[in-house]
């Protein structure tokens, strides 16, 4: 499969779509920082159902979850559903 590559002033990410068996997936990869994600049709769907603010949450720790003390939470307990806030 071919990798998509995203770069700007802060980052660089790579995209590549994999098949699982479970179904096709989204990789999504932080070469600097070490961090990967695959992401199903519904977990990608539920990035479009977000108001700006539930990725303002995301950045207010940019580089990974913090060692010193912060428990790192799932992305379904920041992603907001039916308008409740987490």
């Amino acid at each position: 499969m071919s990798v998509l590559t995203l770069t700007n002033e802060f980052t660089t990410v790579t995209v590549e779509k994999i098949a699982t068996r479970n179904g096709e997936r989204l990789r999504i990869t932080s070469p600097r920082l070490g961090y990967s994600i695959e992401l199903d049709p519904l977990e990608l769907e539920s990035l479009t159902w977000q108001p700006v603010e539930t990725f303002s949450k995301l950045l207010s720790t940019p580089y990974g979850p913090d060692e010193d003390g912060v428990e790192a939470r799932p992305l379904s307990d920041l992603i907001l559903f039916g308008g409740e806030h987490a």
